[in-house]
């Protein structure tokens, strides 16, 4: 008995576990809302038009994904360092660097995506209405600019605002998706509800982040002297130009699906891969958490917890979707006519996206470790690799499979980034002689 409160206690106690949760269930509705959001737009709209839609959507993210360099990584790497030395000049020389950065990068980006507009348009015979469309949806680049409000709540440790707003926003979301049953809208409306939104969004996050500031004694942010700091300019770049790195596999897969597919099987796949999110809203927020955890044990010269968190965290996830997945399987006739028209065409392809996604995510604290190792500049060559084999395949595999390609396609990019990420983790450490 007592064995069982301790282990409770710890449990309960636990910071992590504690964070998990709090966006875990926060981020675990915001998706079921998000995917019900889809299954409107698609029986509204039809499969073309909502594809369309969210054409527009991939398309802005990948100029907002290369070029709007979000400051979080870097915060969460410099930021704590400074506060256990009470450095606060440091502080708010990192966050003022943060806030800068996310500003100019989300104008550079909002101007790209507009420069680049007619060119893109033009390979792939788009109307004027959707350029139009692509037009509005641009200022969501402008509101983006959260990178350093995000890094500051993961480390002040206020991860529940970040998932109330979230939850509270995707909620209202669903409201005006719900609207669109009753009036007569179009394309329009939905860019018009999603550009509303992301406002919104950002404007909260800000907002929290200026309390967090302001509660810490952290006054005059704005007035101390810009001095850059090079290795925070030069993680926030590594980290960025990584991020864009995935850009084929986040962001370009809707325009090789109507490339190769067919357009209508865009929002057939977005929904798939939002179910499949279900599996990732374990991992991310796990992820989000155990960051700044691993980072610190890796600073204190600790590599093998590290890597015990990271194991830990292994056989979490494959426990827990594998449940998700089990119960996905034995329900799907209750929700997949619901959520996809036509849904029992496509439970196979759904079934076995849930089976990659957890495979996928299991591995999610490897990420973290391998970064906070300092092996930064080898993500490069190894995301570079991944994603060209990606390219290379896919158009072969989706022709020949359909959705299933696309998800084969996927598999084989992530053996190969993951495999050489967890071969140069243990490279470094052998040299370390740390195992």
């Amino acid at each position: 008995m007592n064995i069982f409160l301790n282990f409770k206690d710890r449990i309960l106690n636990s910071n992590i576990i504690k964070n998990f949760l709090i966006v875990f269930f926060g981020d675990g509705l915001s998706s079921v809302l998000t995917i019900l959001n889809l299954s409107i737009m698609m029986r509204v709209l039809g499969l073309n038009e909502s594809s369309i839609v969210n054409l527009v959507i991939a398309y802005i993210l990948v100029f907002d994904t290369i070029f709007n360099f979000q400051s979080f990584n870097s915060i969460i790497k410099f930021l704590p360092s400074a506060l256990i030395k009470n450095d606060l000049n440091k502080v708010k020389l990192y966050i003022k660097q943060g806030f800068i950065l996310d500003l100019s990068t989300a104008l550079i980006s909002f101007l790209f995506s507009n420069v680049f507009l007619n060119l893109v348009g033009n390979f792939f015979n788009w109307n004027s209405e959707i350029l139009n469309l692509i037009r509005l949806y641009s200022f969501s680049i402008l509101f983006n600019l959260t990178g350093t409000s995000i890094g500051i709540i993961r480390v002040y440790n206020k991860f529940k605002y970040s998932s109330y707003i979230n939850v509270f926003v995707n909620c209202l979301k669903f409201i005006f998706y719900l609207l669109s049953f009753v009036i007569n809208v179009g394309m329009w409306y939905f860019i018009f509800v999603e550009l509303l939104f992301n406002l919104i969004s950002s404007v909260l996050l800000i907002g929290v982040t200026l309390i967090i500031i302001l509660k810490n004694n952290l006054y005059g942010i704005f007035k101390t002297k810009l001095i850059w700091d090079k290795d925070f300019l030069k993680f926030n770049f590594y980290c960025n130009f990584m991020t864009a790195l995935d850009v084929p596999i986040s962001h370009l897969t809707p325009f090789l699906i109507n490339k190769f597919i067919g357009i209508k099987f865009i929002s057939v796949y977005k929904i798939i891969e939002k179910i499949g999110g279900i599996v990732a809203k374990v991992a991310t927020p796990l992820l989000n958490i155990i960051y700044p955890e691993i980072s610190k044990k890796v600073s204190e010269g600790k590599e093998l917890e590290a890597v015990a968190l990271v194991r830990k965290i292994f056989l979490f996830i494959i426990s827990f979707g594998s449940l998700i997945v089990l119960f996905l399987f034995l329900t799907y006739k209750l929700w997949i006519n619901i959520l996809i028209p036509n849904g029992n065409d496509y439970v196979f392809n759904v079934l076995f996206y849930l089976v990659f996604v957890i495979l996928k995510f299991s591995f999610v604290g490897v990420y973290p470790l391998f970064m906070s190792l300092g092996h930064i500049k080898h993500n490069i060559y190894i995301v570079i690799i991944g994603n060209l084999v990606y390219l290379g395949v896919m158009p072969f595999l989706s022709t020949s499979f359909n959705i299933n390609g696309v998800i084969i396609s996927q598999c084989i990019q992530v053996f190969i980034v993951i495999s050489m990420q967890i071969f140069t983790i243990k490279r470094g450490f052998y040299k370390k002689q740390v195992l």
